[in-house]
């Protein structure tokens, strides 16, 4: 008995093989292709086995990544002194000291000629008072509403060298920042940073000339002596006064 399926192919005209049919036809098989089967095995073999008697690779070596970002330029005194440049007022003295050294010894080496020789023995030179300077606001953390100054010193700058004397520099008022550097105009014009130390945190506002005059003088001076002229009138009211404009 056929299957069902033979019926179908049959009614339909097509050509049906048994299985003994089937098996007994021959299977041919490209005898060059088995030839190139069996060459690639044998070459990955050997491979292996070659790369097994190798030593293995040497581990990474550990470094830390240079925190300019990309060096452009292949003068190493160039690239110390603007790395100097860059971390001043972050770096301990200690570390300093041997940063410029080596920016000497790498300006002799490369026979920068007399500019590069003047730089680094400027550099050495004024190390005594960077070293005074960039620890004049250590320890206190400022913010900013300094824009549009009389005196025209911008806020960005202010901010460098908020930085270089080792300052830090928020950039909101908040209950960890210490003392609030607004210029007259951004006191007269009551900006949302002076509203805030004044109400809400109660920080001291000082003008620019504080961190000025501090960098200059090596070491912080006193914040009450650069409040505006109503926050230290309010202070140097005695407390009977104070008392009675109270509601």
């Amino acid at each position: 008995a056929l299957p069902r399926s033979a019926f179908v192919l049959q009614s339909c005209g097509c050509r049906t093989l048994s299985p003994p049919a089937l098996m007994s036809r021959d299977i041919s098989v490209d005898a060059s292709f088995l030839e190139s089967q069996r060459a690639k095995a044998e070459e990955r073999r050997r491979r292996f086995e070659a790369a097994a008697r190798e030593p293995p690779p040497p581990l990474p070596k550990r470094s830390m990544a240079w925190p300019g970002g990309k060096i452009v330029t292949p003068n190493k005194a160039e690239a110390i002194a603007s790395f100097l440049e860059r971390k001043a007022g972050s770096l301990d003295e200690a570390k300093e000291r041997v940063l410029l050294g080596e920016l000497g010894r790498a300006a002799a080496e490369a026979g920068a000629g007399a500019a590069a020789a003047a730089s680094a023995g400027a550099a050495a030179a004024s190390g005594a008072a960077v070293s005074s300077s960039r620890r004049a606001l250590a320890g206190l953390t400022l913010a900013l509403s300094a824009g549009g100054d009389e005196s025209g010193v911008g806020q960005a700058e202010l901010a460098k060298s908020i930085r270089a004397a080792g300052g830090v520099v928020s950039n909101t008022v908040h209950k960890r920042v210490d003392l609030l550097v607004a210029s007259a105009r951004a006191v007269k014009r009551n900006t949302q940073a002076v509203r805030k130390a004044r109400g809400k945190f109660r920080t001291p506002i000082v003008s620019p000339d504080f961190v000025i005059d501090s960098i200059a003088a090596g070491s912080k001076r006193d914040p009450a002596l650069y409040a505006p002229t109503a926050d230290r009138a309010a202070r140097a009211a005695p407390p009977a006064a104070a008392a009675s404009a109270a509601p």
